[in-house]
């Protein structure tokens, strides 16, 4: 029996469609039309103000997210990297990004996590990183014992003044709805902004 392997093919590989397009829809669209729990939180949510929504839209267009995670795994190391003070940050939970139009959990981890970065720092500390990154933060020796700077984060000198205030305001946004930065008594610790 003589078997058309072009005709088999084809057969293959509608078949593979036809199962990968059951499978996202089942994953991606019917979820929300089931289930409302999905678009509401039971949690306290930040209302995005229009200076921290256009901050959000210039995070976007200026790719931030192609090196910045916006998520905390249930890895202790990311637990302990991405807290503050001593104090682990709290693992993120799904309820945190129901307002949230645009994606930016991230895969890659060029820069650290962004998720538990706002009120770490001040506004004008992030300022003066967007305006020179690479003279922020840490330093490390090379072989020859000379220090180098750590980031490799371009600069975004070329701004405005106006963009970067809106920059600021979405990052000072990041990681606040939950009140994870408390002491081993629960005394909340010092934020740069309330």
């Amino acid at each position: 029996m003589k078997v058309n392997v072009e005709r088999s093919l084809l057969w293959t590989a509608t078949g593979a469609f036809v199962l990968f397009a059951i499978g996202a829809v089942l994953t991606t669209i019917v979820p929300p039309l089931v289930s409302k729990d999905m678009q509401v939180s039971q949690y306290p949510l930040h209302e995005y103000t229009e200076q921290e929504l256009r901050g959000i839209e210039i995070y976007k267009r200026e790719g931030c997210v192609y090196c910045h995670t916006q998520q905390i795994r249930h890895l202790e190391s990311d637990q302990k990297r991405y807290g503050w003070r001593l104090v682990d940050a709290a693992v993120s939970d799904s309820w945190e990004y129901v307002n949230d139009k645009d994606n930016f959990l991230g895969t890659k981890r060029t820069g650290p996590d962004l998720a538990r970065v706002g009120g770490k720092y001040s506004s004008e500390w992030h300022w003066a990183h967007f305006k020179d990154p690479r003279n922020m933060g840490e330093k490390f020796p090379n072989r020859k014992g000379i220090y180098e700077r750590a980031s490799i984060m371009p600069s975004f000198a070329y701004l405005s003044d106006e963009e970067i205030k809106d920059l600021t305001a979405y990052i000072q946004t990041l990681g606040r709805n939950k009140n994870w930065r408390v002491d081993e008594n629960g005394v909340p610790l010092n934020d740069y902004e309330k």
